[in-house]
């Protein structure tokens, strides 16, 4: 379902599309553009099938991809409805130097179902457990995109000796649902609760068409890989995936822990305590996406500029819970970041390595 993968929403954004979305719940897409590379990618073959599927205490499996050897294990986190696809242009490269591994959660890839609420906190749990089960060489250097980064931050809040830096690719952050705080006019605000609450309305409705089982009739829809991917045979896998029932029910729960609010805040927002200083000295570094515009097509220039404002600010609250840490804006690129600029999220792990003590004696180079 690339167009109802969360990560797919910024380049929606950025191509204008969101006007139709508010208007109905099926959806155009555009794929995020990437930056070609003559560096080793992840082979097909290990994305379009089971792999190391890790069970868990529960008696559900995880499937999980790693490449290379050594410690720290790098361990990918994908943004919402994302998976094991989403690093590879950047996995194969960084496992020249140590073991680094991609998972699919629960619900996702080839997972088995999730058998309870998909939010910060039982992907976390999930997360610890694979570790373990799988005897993950020690400590972990945790890359999280988009939402994934929000799970990598609460991981290394509960298990801070397990962690040799973080590296957080666009981040989502707490609070970054509540519009009332852009300092935009209430009706651009309103606009922006509206777009999230199409966001859960066509997650629902792809769930009911693959549960109706019009889906698997279909060689085209939005809840589809659609546009195909260039790779044909990873077309082929995420078609199938997007139909099953465990992903889609799996997409919606986490739209919902993600985009709807209580009181003001998400239940992921609940999830995560943003104590300044409360990671210590952990290597952090926040990667900021220089395209990151608002949805709605009538923004003004002023309010594009509240909007990423506030988006750089969420990010410095995240960086600023590490007292070693810092955060740049990457230049020509999405949300995508791995995908618009690959040797970039690959040199910033390559550098969180260094400054866990893999590559080099760690030094701090805080921006706080």
């Amino acid at each position: 379902m690339q167009s109802l993968r969360f990560a797919l929403l910024w380049s929606l954004w950025l191509a204008g599309f969101i006007p139709a979305l508010l208007a109905a719940p099926r959806l155009q897409v555009v794929q995020p553009a990437f930056t070609s590379t003559a560096a080793p990618v992840v082979p097909t073959s290990l994305l379009t099938a089971p792999q190391r599927q890790v069970y868990l205490r529960d008696g559900r499996r995880l499937n999980l991809v790693c490449l290379g050897s050594g410690a720290p294990t790098i361990l990918f986190e994908s943004g919402t409805g994302g998976g094991v696809f989403d690093w590879r242009f950047v996995q194969a490269v960084v496992a020249r130097h140590t073991t680094a591994c991609a998972y699919d959660r629960a619900g996702f890839g080839f997972s088995d179902p999730a058998r309870r609420r998909s939010d910060v906190d039982n992907a976390v749990d999930d997360l610890h457990q694979l570790g373990e089960r799988a005897a993950l060489p020690r400590p972990l250097l945790l890359v999280g995109h988009s939402n994934g980064g929000m799970y990598a931050v609460r991981f290394a809040q509960q298990h801070r000796s397990e962690v040799a830096a973080l590296v957080l690719v666009d981040p989502g952050f707490p609070g970054q649902q509540d519009f009332t705080r852009y300092g935009l006019a209430p009706a651009r605000a309103a606009e922006l609760e509206a777009g999230n609450a199409a966001w859960i309305r066509s997650a629902q409705h792809c769930l009911d068409l693959v549960r109706s089982g019009i889906l698997a009739l279909r060689a085209s829809s939005p809840c589809l890989d659609q546009p195909p991917n260039a790779d044909s045979a990873l077309h082929r896998a995420l078609n199938r995936i997007d139909s099953s029932p465990a992903y889609a029910a799996a997409l919606l729960s986490e739209f919902q822990s993600t985009f709807r609010k209580r009181h003001g805040a998400t239940v992921n927002d609940r999830e995560i305590p943003m104590r300044p200083g409360s990671l210590g000295a952990l290597p952090l570094t926040v990667l900021t996406a220089s395209r990151h515009p608002a949805a709605p097509s009538d923004f003004t220039p002023a309010d594009q500029a509240k909007y990423y404002r506030f988006w750089r600010a969420g990010h410095d609250r995240l960086a600023a819970l590490s007292t070693c840490s810092r955060n740049r804006v990457v230049p020509d690129s999405g949300h995508f970041i791995q995908y618009n600029q690959p040797q970039v999220v690959i040199a910033t792990i390559l550098a969180a390595l260094a400054d866990a003590g893999r590559l080099a004696p760690a030094t701090c180079r805080s921006d706080h």
